[in-house]
Formats: C-alpha cells, structure tokens, sequence
C-alpha cells in the first residue's frame, strides 16, 4: 500500500488533505480562544462603558463583547408604558421582573425607546386576592429627566405577546408591538432600583447563555473535519490498492485457466505372458 500512496496523484491529494486539515486546526484553535475570551469575560468585573449612544446604535444587535457592561442613559419615562415578566426565581423565590420604556434623546434630534429592567418584586406581593398579576401594584417609574446606570443585555427570544401589561420575556420585538419604534434592541437592567423594587441578579440572555458550548461544540467540529481529510486520503489509497490486489488476483487466475495442464502420466500397460497350453508343447 506504501507504494501506492507514494505516487504522485496520491501524493497531491495528500498535499491538499494537510492544506484542509491546518486549516480546520486553524479555526478549531479561534473557536477554543474564542470561547476561553467569553468565559474570561463573564469572570471580569463588567466594564464601564459609558453613554449609551456612543456604544450601541439604535437597532443595532447587543453583541457578546457588549453584553453584561456597565453603560449610562439619560432619559424619561414613559407613563403607562411598563410590563410585569413572571415566573422567574431568584433566590429560590417566584420572582416578577418590571421592565419600563425610558426616552432617551438621539444626536439627530429623535428620540428612541429603551427598556429597562427597574428591579423585580416577591409574586406574593403583586397578586391580587383572585391569584391574578396586578400591575397597579406595582410602583409607577419616576418621572422627569434622570440619568440611570445599569448592565446592557441583549434581547430575549420572544414566544408571545403582551397581555394585559404582562409579558413571559424581555424581548425587544415584541415590546416595539406595544410601545412603539424607533427602540433599541437591547435592555438594561438597573444596578441600584427605586423604591420597593429590588435589584436583579446579573442578567443573562439566551444569546450569551449558549455562547460558550456553541464555540467549543464548533471547536470539536473542526478538529472532527480536519481528522475526516486525513480518513479520506487513506481510505482512497487503501481502496486504489485493494482493487489493484484484486486486479492482479483475477489475472492471475485467468492466466492458469488458459494454459494447458501440466501433462499427466500415462497408465502402464500390463502385459501378462499366459502359461504354455498343452497345445504347445
């Protein structure tokens, strides 16, 4: 086989094989330092970002290396515009989210919505006696120009609609539905609440949750096709030299079909000299 793997066809593919597989360790490599950069990320402290309008444009996507960092706004809120998103638990305790739409002023004059995370409330004590949510429980957001501070996050997938001021996400596209656009694609989530509200633990979208399996699953996938070009460099030169051992089998064979067999031995022939007859004597 050694000898078929030497020729030159073999030889070539062998060349571009090695080419596909430093290639695919390449990748494999920016995907494991990829996901070694997120999980070292996430460990950090967040970091500072400032004005939210110098970080994220409106409509633009909350990406990962954003995700999590401290950013400031300056705003106002809407009155009427908040949802309540139960069931979540934090600390072992159902748990009601108040998301509220904050205007903040753009450079060209518009003005954008923003939602933002004001702090979350026991379920006990924004339901009323029939077991339902009641937003009217819920503190109304204060009023007049404020600066806020908080952690940008990215949207949550949506899987409804709002009803009655109560949502199951945090998601931008379907907050635009109810409230109106231009709004921008993330949230923040506020790090000191006011009033009764109480402060969120780190917020966590769906984005930045799979992020890390999803570069060390690619990572692996890589490493998996790289070794496939290698296997399918040795599984065709394998094949070329098992068809060529048949080949000279077959031939083999036909030619001992075709040619005459060996000449074979003669039976002797007995004679016997039969005893003198009275005849003859």
């Amino acid at each position: 086989m050694l000898r078929v793997a030497l020729r030159p066809r073999f030889l070539g593919m062998l060349a571009l094989m090695i080419v596909a597989t430093l290639a695919c360790g390449l990748l494999a490599t920016w995907q494991w330092d990829r996901a070694h950069q997120v999980i070292t990320d996430q460990a950090a402290e967040p970091a500072q970002l400032g004005d939210i309008r110098g970080v994220l444009a409106v409509g633009d996507p909350v990406t990962n290396e954003m995700a999590g960092e401290i950013v400031t706004v300056t705003g106002s809120f809407v009155p009427g515009e908040q949802i309540l998103v139960p069931g979540r638990k934090i600390g072992g305790t159902p748990a009601v989210l108040v998301i509220s739409s904050l205007l903040v002023d753009q450079g060209d004059g518009t003005r954008a919505r923003l939602p933002v995370a004001r702090g979350w409330l026991p379920a006990a004590e924004v339901t009323d006696a029939d077991g339902r949510l009641a937003p009217a429980l819920v503190p109304e957001a204060p009023q007049g120009e404020i600066e806020i501070s908080g952690q940008l996050e990215a949207s949550e997938a949506a899987s409804g609609g709002v009803d009655g001021a109560v949502a199951r996400e945090i998601a931008t596209p379907m907050l635009v539905n109810e409230w109106g656009s231009p709004m921008y694609s993330g949230y923040v989530s506020l790090a000191e609440p006011s009033g009764t509200l109480r402060t969120l633990p780190e917020a966590e979208s769906d984005f930045s949750r799979g992020l890390n399996w999803q570069n060390i699953g690619y990572s692996f996938q890589w490493v998996a096709f790289g070794g496939f070009f290698l296997f399918l460099w040795w599984r065709s030169v394998r094949a070329t030299h098992l068809d060529e051992v048949a080949d000279r089998r077959e031939a083999m064979q036909e030619l001992l079909g075709e040619d005459d067999p060996l000449p074979t031995r003669s039976p002797a022939v007995v004679t016997t000299t039969a005893p003198p007859s009275d005849k003859d004597v």
